[in-house]
């Protein structure tokens, strides 16, 4: 019969110490590892989206589109604070006008867009379902500012090199939207952290 010893391992008294925090506590933890998550996700998505032709760029542009409009949809039911549904409000606006130009491009050149939006950015979606107020709030901004920045690198590439004129047309006029989006961003996330 095997024995048991009356001593309890650390490893259950820490678990034990960490379920008896109040969920408040524990909550920072847990948001900056789903900010983490979302920040390597980004930067996945900001590799592989690092393409030349014009057919994947355009693409990858109406993906990230897409992307950005639901969860920014979900930062309208997620989020009380006033400058943060702000942000999303015109996200989805933006996003909505961009994704038309490049859907009626893409169809006057006869590229082919991919429907929905990529595995990455579902599960960067995943991720912030499950979060509610500041910390919501925190790991949002926090992944636009990120992927805004990806946003302008990648559009202002494209308006430089892209070998379809009309997408480079295209990419030139979304830059300076997309440079705003990203002091939006940037300014909202400095409100919310004060």
């Amino acid at each position: 019969m095997p024995t048991r010893s009356l001593k309890p391992e650390s490893r259950d008294v820490r678990a034990t110490a960490e379920a008896k925090k109040p969920m408040q506590a524990r909550l920072p933890v847990a948001s900056r590892a789903v900010a983490c998550l979302l920040l390597v996700a980004g930067a996945t998505i900001a590799h592989a989206d690092d393409v030349k032709d014009p057919a994947d760029f355009l693409g990858s542009a109406v993906q990230d589109g897409r992307a950005e409009i639901q969860s920014c949809q979900l930062a309208l039911h997620k989020s009380s604070d006033p400058s943060v549904q702000a942000f999303a409000k015109r996200m989805i606006t933006d996003h909505k006008s961009l994704d038309a130009k490049i859907e009626s491009l893409a169809k006057r050149k006869g590229y082919s867009l991919p429907s929905g939006i990529s595995i990455a950015q579902e599960a960067t979606q995943a991720a912030l379902k499950p979060l509610t107020g500041h910390a919501f709030d925190k790991v949002f901004m926090e992944h636009n500012v990120s992927d805004h920045k990806d946003d302008v690198k990648q559009f202002s590439e494209e308006a430089q090199h892209a070998s379809d004129p009309d997408v480079r047309a295209l990419a030139a006029t979304a830059t300076p939207v997309l440079r705003e989006h990203l002091k939006l961003a940037e300014e909202t996330q400095t409100k919310i952290n004060k």
